[in-house]
């Protein structure tokens, strides 16, 4: 029976346990975001690549996680640490009013539209809102996003792309998320 390899989580693994200690690595790896750029983090990253449609995406993922070294790792969807971050920016917000969307809100509406390269891009943005925060994001999950992200036409593409924004707008049903952190969910 043959193993099959996760190239993904290799990767993210690799960049989560040298980012912080190692800047020669991290530096070329951050590379990887921009196709102009991204030349610089092949060595480090290709790697990891089984097929040349998961070179972009392996490497944009990559530079994501090397590059937000301060934003910590944690085990939950995106959506959900979008919500948090919107809860951190808006303190005391108890549900999210569609008719008024915050800045995640309105930079999620057009996410599953974008190509690979605008959505990694979109990524950043939220991680630059999450710098000094201590709201944590799940960089094995962006990795699988980014490299399922696929083209939009297949109905695995589109179900992938519309997961992030269906769990950021289902986390605020959660009452335990939307009660700020308390375990019993009381209001």
């Amino acid at each position: 029976m043959t193993e099959t390899r996760d190239s993904i989580q290799e990767l993210m693994s690799e960049v989560l346990a040298r980012r912080v200690t190692d800047p020669r690595y991290r530096s070329a790896v951050e590379r990887g975001l921009q196709a102009s750029t991204e030349h610089y983090a092949y060595p480090w990253v290709l790697r990891f690549v089984d097929n040349e449609r998961e070179k972009t995406a392996h490497l944009r993922a990559a530079a994501l996680c090397a590059a937000y070294r301060d934003v910590p790792q944690v085990s939950m969807p995106l959506g959900v640490s979008l919500k948090r971050l919107s809860l951190h920016k808006k303190p005391g917000t108890k549900f999210l009013d569609p008719a008024t969307p915050d800045l995640i809100a309105v930079r999620l509406a057009s996410f599953q539209e974008q190509d690979l390269d605008e959505a990694a891009a979109t990524i950043r943005r939220f991680l630059d809102l999450a710098r000094g925060t201590g709201v944590g994001f799940n960089f094995y999950g962006i990795g699988r996003l980014l490299s399922r992200w696929g083209d939009g036409f297949t109905e695995a593409s589109q179900k992938v792309r519309t997961k992030t924004i269906g769990d950021y707008y289902g986390a605020w049903t959660n009452a335990q998320e939307t009660s700020n952190n308390d375990p019993s969910g009381a209001r």
